[in-house]
């Protein structure tokens, strides 16, 4: 029997539509096995038998030769309208998870200061922060996976939310690199801002630091913009790739679409003011769509003739 998680591979078992091809994982839809091709490389979730049963409305439309944002809002917002509640419901479980695990995360190091012991109390904040990070993040890929397959069409399963556990090493290092690559752009420019400020004398460094924050921030926000798709790409991706390939894909992406990334996320931004401004409870509605609009945008601009895998 094929087994219903995508990404699951029996042994020895082979694709139901190419026989000839060993099994990279099982339809999200179906279950049956599917190879390499029928995943489109781990990208694709539904095999390509329920794809044409869905019919080509309830697929994705959008590639990147014919997206654009009303058509992406207009997509994601008619999706939403048809799960808000599922899709609310998913963003509130994430949300709450993500908070108790804070609050322990906060109360663990406080057991080494009772016992007055100041090793045990910077290991127990380690062992916190990690514990933090790989839980919310991956409680986070869960719920672009689950948000992806919605707007491909299927229904929406809060299960989702924990199918990504598996992937706790591949995410624990994408982390690891992602950190260190942003933290030597901005070391450096703080370097360099501090030896100015070294040589010129205090009194002007407000003027210094407002001055390199201007000059960086544009460069150092097309640098990172596109590791916005960093969590879509690793939850689509069951094939366990590196961390480096994870990246590359993300930059493949974004080339030539950083202006149009950075109007969606302004967009995400004022779509989530606006849920908090309407008594706070419309946050989390709000939230859902943002996040649904970080899925399409991604679904778009990794589909089309002319993306680079």
């Amino acid at each position: 029997m094929a087994q219903t998680d995508f990404g699951g591979t029996g042994y020895g078992a082979h694709c139901a539509l190419h026989p000839d091809q060993p099994a990279a994982g099982t339809c999200t839809r179906c279950g049956n096995f599917m190879c390499a091709q029928c995943t489109q490389e781990g990208a694709q979730s539904v095999c390509p038998t329920c794809q044409q049963r869905m019919g080509a409305g309830s697929a994705f439309p959008l590639t990147r030769e014919n997206w654009n944002f009303s058509a992406l809002w207009n997509y994601c917002f008619e999706v939403f309208k048809r799960d808000w509640l599922m899709i609310s419901a998913a963003v509130l479980i994430f949300g709450g998870i993500s908070f108790v695990v804070q609050m322990m995360a906060q109360l663990l190091p406080a057991v080494g200061t009772l016992l007055e012991s100041q090793v045990l109390t910077v290991v127990l904040s380690i062992a916190a922060a990690i514990v933090q990070t790989v839980v919310q993040g991956l409680l986070g890929l869960g719920l672009m996976r689950m948000l992806i397959e919605v707007l491909q069409g299927q229904r929406a399963n809060i299960e989702r939310l924990f199918s990504q556990f598996h992937k706790v090493w591949t995410y624990l290092l994408t982390t690891l690199l992602v950190v260190l690559i942003s933290i030597v752009p901005i070391g450096a420019i703080a370097g360099i801002v501090a030896g100015i400020i070294y040589f010129v004398g205090s009194e002007a460094a407000p003027f210094i630091a407002i001055g390199a924050g201007v000059l960086v921030l544009i460069p150092l926000i097309y640098f990172l913009l596109p590791l916005v798709f960093l969590q879509p790409e690793m939850a689509m991706r069951d094939d366990a790739p590196s961390p480096m390939e994870l990246l590359r894909r993300c930059y493949a992406y974004a080339q030539g679409e950083r202006p149009s990334i950075f109007g969606v996320m302004f967009v995400q931004g004022l779509v989530v003011l606006a849920g908090v401004l309407a008594c706070c409870v419309g946050a989390i509605p709000a939230s859902g769509m943002a996040y649904l609009l970080t899925a399409g945008l991604y679904l778009a601009l990794s589909t089309g003739e002319n993306v680079e895998r």
